[in-house]
């Protein structure tokens, strides 16, 4: 699956992109949790990244600007069903935000989720995320539940795929 708009293109992650892919995972991962997380986990980030994405590279998008990885984008796994209808991630690289990148991502994540027959989406958000949550509330996400069972309170959200 290839979708561009303007000179933004997203399409499946290649082997080729890991170095570009961590650079901007780790800025918009630091731009998300630097201030919510403890120490420990936020410099602990470029190892945790490096295993993401050689554990999920088959299942990343990434959203190329100007032949740069610029954000990035990851479904649960299609045999979950559990999971099969999950938003793992959408994360933009700060110096790309506020320029539709984000929403371009989320888009074609729905649109996939919608190819996979699914009607709703759901994902997850720290609580203290308050731009996150901003975000997809502005994309009509709705919060349907929070849950404090681990270390850190998640807001569960929700949209129904047209």
């Amino acid at each position: 699956m290839t979708s561009s708009a303007g000179d933004l293109v997203i399409r499946p992650a290649a082997p080729a992109d890991r170095a570009g892919f961590l650079d901007a995972a780790l800025r918009s991962w630091l731009d998300a949790y630097a201030e919510l997380l403890p120490r420990e986990q936020v410099e602990s980030a470029p190892a945790m990244l490096e295993r993401a994405f050689e554990k999920r590279a088959g299942e990343l998008r990434v959203a190329i600007v100007d032949g740069g990885i610029v954000g990035f984008y990851s479904l649960g796994p299609v045999d979950d069903p559990e999971q099969r209808n999950y938003l793992w991630h959408v994360y933009v690289d700060p110096r790309a935000q506020r320029r539709g990148v984000g929403r371009a991502l989320t888009e074609a994540a729905l649109a996939e989720l919608a190819a996979r027959g699914e009607t709703r989406a759901w994902l997850d958000v720290l609580a203290g995320n308050a731009k996150a949550r901003a975000f997809y509330a502005a994309l009509g996400w709705s919060e349907i539940g929070r849950d404090a069972s681990g270390e850190y309170e998640l807001v569960i959200l929700e949209r129904e795929l047209r």
